[in-house]
């Protein structure tokens, strides 16, 4: 599924009454189409192909590791990088979306050690070095995937680059449907109502930005993700020498 380039000027989809198209209209329109698609038009990928402005080569930035050392975009330049956001504390839609990429990968087999799992954090607040650790841990991913963490500034810049506007939302994870006493002062209760303000959910988008050799912008998938569907793209992609 690729989008169709937009014209400046486009004809009316239904044809008004007595008003006759002039056929020679049609070769300048086919002519500003192909030249829109590009050189990769066959390629058939499965998720929406970026092209114009979008297919710029990927914004730069550096942010830090789960191994507390910078990493950058540049630094994956020559692999494709498949470039997600996620948070370690997420209970619904980071873990779907890390569970199909996994899958993704392994669909790959040994191509997978040139493709790169890139997910950036949008929880600057929470997100450590340690828990991103933790985090790749208790999925069992690979060494291609690299958690990326950082202060808000340096990640809210990431945001914008890449289309992201993380919200954070008061709602508790653990909520029932009664509301949750008001707790006394005390010890006990104080350390329990402090926690429980940091059970807050982002609210987010997860996009997969799939980013050829050459550093470009290339495919962006939505969830629901097709593990099969995103590991033929990445495939195409790493066959592209």
């Amino acid at each position: 599924m690729s989008p169709t380039c937009s014209l400046a000027t486009n004809p009316p989809r239904s044809k008004p009454e007595g008003v006759r198209w002039k056929p020679l209209l049609a070769l300048p329109i086919i002519l500003i189409l192909a030249a829109c698609a590009g050189p990769d038009a066959d390629a058939e990928f499965n998720g929406t192909v970026l092209r114009n402005q979008n297919a710029e080569v990927a914004p730069d930035f550096t942010l830090t590791n789960q191994s507390g050392q910078p990493a950058s975009m540049a630094d994956f330049r020559g692999s494709v990088v498949v470039l997600t956001f996620l948070y370690t504390n997420c209970p619904d839609v980071c873990p779907i979306v890390t569970s199909q990429l996994r899958e993704a990968e392994e669909l790959l087999e040994l191509d997978a050690n040139e493709a790169r799992f890139i997910a950036v954090s949008v929880d600057p607040d929470r997100d450590t070095v340690q828990s991103a650790r933790d985090y790749l841990d208790k999925w069992k991913l690979s060494e291609n995937w690299h958690f990326l963490v950082g202060e808000r500034p340096a990640l809210e810049e990431v945001w914008k680059n890449y289309y992201i506007d993380p919200a954070v939302t008061d709602h508790d994870p653990l909520e029932s449907s009664q509301a949750s006493p008001t707790p006394k002062p005390g010890g006990a209760l104080n350390a329990l109502s402090a926690e429980i303000t940091q059970r807050y959910l982002v609210v987010h988008s997860t996009p997969v930005y799939l980013i050829g050799r050459d550093g470009r912008r290339r495919v962006v998938f939505t969830p629901p993700l097709e593990p099969e569907k995103v590991a033929a793209d990445i495939q195409k992609l790493l066959d592209a020498r």
